[in-house]
């Protein structure tokens, strides 16, 4: 009998041809395979990967494609085949090949060329006036005006200072002082970085050297630019060089002259430096060395404070609608129990101004001033003096304006000394000065005030220019007015508000004159004033007929057209 075969569909496992199971294999590995590639690659650079499923028996093979990245060609991996079977083809995603980078360095970047600023400077040598080889002068203290630079001149004679900061304004030259021991000092103008040589004078030898420009409001001039007789001013500054009575003057420490609107003369001398002790019966000091003196060095001017007090009072009425015959008793009210007597109440600031007050004083021969600076109380002292009237009788008075000070300290604004500063010292650009206070703290109006000449010499000018300075009204036009007026004949000369009419070669001026030779005499007809100190306190007329010499036989004559 015949045996039939198994059916197809019992075939065991074990007897299928090996050829026929590796596509089952290919499944389960394959997907882990394009998880792999497709994390390293970016989704828009992903190659098509063509997967060729493996046939079930008798089927044809099924390709499954992946969209392919945009023109990346696919790329053919031959993968080996399993055993028996056939090799299959698998895409892989090429690596992606990033483009060059090109490095871009930045430009060095380079600074600009430094200009080297050469420091501005000033240099020369120091030489001897009337030296006939130019002898230097070593050891010579060369000094910047503007802010104190010092250098000292070498045994060649030459200086020279760097200007370690920028100049605060432009310009071309700066203001020196020159001194040196044996030597008159000398302060000048030098230009900039040009080599300058200077000449200052041996001691008691004269040289003429024209005033140092400032910026102080006094424009000044070289003599030689004027018609002024330049061989009379060398013949007297000759003279006062000498510093000998028996050759010239004595005591003569400064002398300005300014003519036509500049400062033509400027000289400085050695001399004492003597002073009045008021609480002392008004004795002369004469301890102190003797000096050099000086631009920079203030000077006791004695009564020509008087004037100053006159000037101030002149402002201050104008101020506070005042007028000169107001009655002084509306301004001390504190002292009103003096002003019951008549012949006080009458007493008006024109008798004060004018040292016509009537009360019984005499300070030229007798101890009336000596026994003022041992009260108090000026202006008590003084309205305890019985009074024989107002404009009776003219009696030099030192105590009038003292009171008068003290009258318009109860009347301006913050006192008077500070007022006086804003309203005139300090709007003429006088800043370095002393002024001295009366026992009860008022300043002292009548003497104790010490100021540098070239100080004096603007209280001068703004009279001579009608009460102008700086183009400011700064004194009213009718107290200049009034100044320029004889106000009183006296026995000692002509008189006004604290200032002297004079005259000399039948030239007149108006002087602020004090004890020693102390002078700011204003020339109207000859648009000049002159300004000088002396050093001979307690000594008239010695020091009146010295001062009447220069100006009568040297300045007026040089001057003259």
């Amino acid at each position: 009998m015949s045996v039939n075969a198994p059916s197809h569909s019992h075939k065991p496992l074990q007897g299928r041809p090996r050829g026929q199971c590796w596509h089952w294999v290919l499944l389960l590995v394959l997907p882990l395979f394009i998880s792999a590639c497709s994390d390293g690659s970016s989704d828009s650079t992903q190659q098509s990967v063509a997967l060729v499923e493996p046939a079930a028996a008798n089927d044809q093979p099924v390709a499954v494609a992946e969209p392919p990245a945009a023109n990346d060609p696919p790329v053919a991996v031959v993968e080996p085949p399993a055993v028996n079977g056939p090799p299959v083809a698998v895409v892989v995603p090429p690596a992606v090949i990033d483009p060059p980078v090109t490095v871009v360095e930045p430009p060095v970047v380079k600074d600009p060329p430094v200009a080297v600023v050469e420091p501005d400077y000033i240099e020369g040598q120091i030489i001897e006036a009337h030296s006939a080889s130019d002898q230097p002068v070593a050891n010579a203290a060369v000094t910047l005006l503007f802010n104190g630079s010092t250098v000292q001149s070498d045994a060649a004679g030459r200086y020279r200072i760097e200007l370690a900061d920028k100049l605060p304004i432009a310009q071309e030259s700066l203001a020196l002082s020159v001194s040196a021991e044996g030597y008159r000092p000398r302060e000048l103008n030098v230009e900039l970085n040009i080599e300058t040589s200077i000449e200052i004078a041996a001691q008691n030898t004269y040289q003429y050297f024209p005033p140092v420009q400032l910026d102080d409001g006094i424009e000044t001039r070289d003599l030689g630019d004027t018609n002024i007789d330049r061989t009379l001013i060398d013949q007297l500054m000759q003279k006062v060089v000498q510093q000998d009575e028996n050759l010239g003057y004595r005591q003569i420490h400064s002398l300005l002259i300014y003519k036509d609107g500049a400062l033509i003369l400027e000289e400085y001398n050695i001399g004492n430096d003597d002073f009045i002790r008021f609480e002392d019966n008004i004795a002369r000091d004469s301890s102190r060395p003797a000096k050099q003196w000086t631009r920079t060095d203030k000077h006791y001017i004695a009564s020509v404070n008087k004037a100053l007090t006159a000037t101030v009072t002149g402002i201050a009425l104008a101020e506070y609608g005042l007028q000169v015959d107001d009655k002084i008793s509306v301004l001390l009210h504190e002292k009103s129990i003096h002003f019951a007597e008549l012949n006080k109440a009458a007493l008006s600031i024109h008798h004060m101004l004018t040292m016509q007050l009537g009360f019984a004083w005499d300070e030229w021969s007798r101890n009336d001033l000596a026994l003022l600076w041992k009260s108090d109380d000026f202006t008590e002292f003084l309205l305890s003096r019985d009074n024989a009237g107002p404009g009776s009788a003219w009696v030099y008075n030192s105590a009038s304006p003292n009171m008068l000070l003290r009258a318009l300290d109860n009347t301006v604004d913050g006192g008077i000394r500070d007022w006086a500063h804003t309203h005139f010292y300090g709007k003429l650009g006088i800043t370095d000065y002393d002024w001295v206070s009366q026992p009860d703290g008022i300043p002292e109006g009548a003497a104790r005030m010490h100021m540098r000449p070239r100080d004096m010499l603007k209280v001068g000018i703004t009279y001579l220019d009608n009460g102008v300075w700086n183009n400011e009204q700064l004194i009213p036009v009718n107290w200049v007015e009034s100044v320029s007026k004889v106000q009183v004949a006296t026995f000692a000369g002509d008189y006004s508000y604290f200032f002297w009419h004079r005259q000399i070669n039948e030239v007149p001026y108006i002087s602020a004159d004090g004890d020693g030779g102390q002078y700011i005499n204003i020339f109207p007809e000859e648009n000049m004033v002159i300004v000088m100190t002396q050093g001979n306190y307690a000594e008239w007329p010695l020091y009146v007929n010295q001062a009447d010499n220069i100006m009568g036989n040297y300045i007026l004559p040089a001057v003259a057209d």
